[in-house]
């Protein structure tokens, strides 16, 4: 070439390279990706009974019932409204919701709330029902006390083994209103065909799981101890060589 001029050649692909990202095997291929479902709407979803006043039933007023307020394993502070005794193990909305239709009481279901105490029970227990108390007290389940008030107040649990008569509180009641409905769902709920079934299940169910463990650990013993004895096995003897 003339002038002094000199020709690069230039060898592979042209442009400036990119730097080598050295966590590029460690990340996740989108078909391996673990896509969680939306969060749902916790004021969407919900079932009114009876069915027939759908569209008619006000239930504003109505009063909450977590699951924890009846649960005999749940503390005060996790929610508990009555008395371990009274209360059961482990009620869930649909045991509540079973048991309000026995007694004939109306309630709207809400599957996707949960008790603002309780943070687990968002995803173990969820759920919370809003009972009628008013047509409760005029189909006779619940009583009034003699002043004409329900018991509505949720902040103190009631924890009276009996309904006592207090002069100076205006011939007042306690464990009327809603206590009073707990300890009565608590009730119906012990004896619900459903959850006797569900628990049985649940029963069954950890018996296997605990008989799998054992077996498990019987397996691994074996293993160890027959890797044990080989390795003995193998081993030479030490003595006085002979002369």
């Amino acid at each position: 070439m003339g002038k002094g001029r000199v020709r690069v050649k230039q060898i592979g692909s042209g442009g400036p390279k990119m730097p080598i990202n050295p966590l590029a095997d460690l990340a996740v291929l989108p078909d391996e990706m673990i896509h969680l479902p939306p969060k749902a709407d916790t004021n969407a979803g919900f079932m009114i009974w009876p069915m027939g006043e759908t569209f008619t039933m006000k239930f504003k007023t109505f009063s909450a019932v977590y699951p924890n307020y009846l649960d005999s394993d749940k503390t005060v502070k996790l929610g508990r409204r009555i008395a371990a005794k009274d209360a059961v193990p482990g009620p869930t909305m649909q045991d509540i919701h079973e048991a309000l239709v026995r007694l004939n009481v109306r309630h709207v279901i809400q599957p996707h709330k949960g008790y603002s105490r309780d943070a687990s029970s968002r995803w173990d227990n969820p759920g919370r029902v809003l009972v009628d108390l008013e047509g409760a007290t005029k189909n006779g389940v619940l009583d009034m006390s003699p002043d004409g008030a329900y018991d509505m107040d949720d902040s103190i649990p009631d924890m009276v083994d009996e309904e006592t008569y207090d002069s100076q509180n205006k011939g007042r009641c306690e464990g009327r209103g809603k206590k009073q409905l707990l300890r009565k769902l608590a009730l119906v709920i012990s004896g619900l065909p459903n959850r006797q079934k569900r628990l049985e299940g649940k029963m069954k169910l950890l018996e296997e799981e605990k008989l799998k463990a054992s077996e498990e650990r019987k397996n691994i013993g074996s293993k160890a101890g027959t890797a044990m004895s080989g390795a003995g096995g193998n081993r030479k003897k030490k003595g006085k060589k002979k002369q």
